[in-house]
């Protein structure tokens, strides 16, 4: 069962790793700063949702609110984009608010996994065990990514990217869309649901198009 748990928030966790990575460079921190800190925030605060999840995601409106945050968490990481550089950045705010932070953005792009972790165990002690493994797992890379970011601030606009991706795949998800979703299909005259993975690549490749420009505008 642990096994299963890992193997899952392993694989769901790679794209994550990367929207974490950049939120921690963004504001100035090295990820061998926050990584204890982080394994032990991010498996108590999951193992909390896998409990709580069902309810969440069933209440209307929820997944459309969450889907809003993450597109202007998106819009952020790729219009503030800072030129490369070498230098080591300068923490900008508390270790305690970064946290905070981290776990917020994590709690909006986790809520699938999270859902499908819920359904594997009930038990909450094999659901933090198995998280614990895979979040350390990952984050192991925390340094690796960071030295990308660091060096290539593309990678940040990519990861505004995915953000988006994740954010409108969740809203379509909502139970408030069942009906608009249905009306439009009507009207159309085919299935909507069969669309939405590409509605959702269409909007993380207009806001990475929409990064390169501003961008293409910071260096001019």
């Amino acid at each position: 069962m642990i096994l299963k748990i890992y193997l899952l928030n392993l694989i769901s966790d790679l794209d994550n790793l990367l929207i974490i990575t950049t939120v921690v460079r963004k504001y100035g921190y090295e990820p061998k700063q926050l990584f204890f800190n982080i394994v032990v925030c991010l498996t108590v605060s999951r193992t909390i949702y896998v409990a709580m999840i069902q309810y969440l995601t069933g209440i209307p409106g929820f997944r459309v609110l969450a889907g809003m945050i993450l597109l202007y968490i998106a819009f952020c990481f790729v219009s503030s984009i800072q030129p490369d550089s070498e230098a080591r950045p300068v923490p900008s705010i508390p270790a305690a608010k970064m946290l905070f932070i981290v776990l917020a953005a994590d709690f909006l792009v986790c809520m699938d996994s999270v859902l499908i972790t819920s359904g594997i165990s009930a038990n909450l002690l094999y659901t933090m065990a198995g998280m614990a493994l895979s979040l350390t797992t990952v984050l192991a890379f925390f340094e690796f990514f960071s030295e990308i970011l660091d060096k290539i601030s593309l990678v940040q606009i990519v990861a505004g990217g995915l953000i988006a991706h994740v954010a409108v795949t969740g809203i379509f998800k909502d139970p408030v869309m069942k009906y608009p979703v249905s009306l439009l299909e009507k009207v159309w005259g085919f299935q909507l649901n069969e669309w939405i993975n590409f509605i959702a690549l269409d909007a993380a490749i207009f806001l990475i198009l929409a990064g390169f420009m501003i961008k293409a505008r910071n260096r001019a």
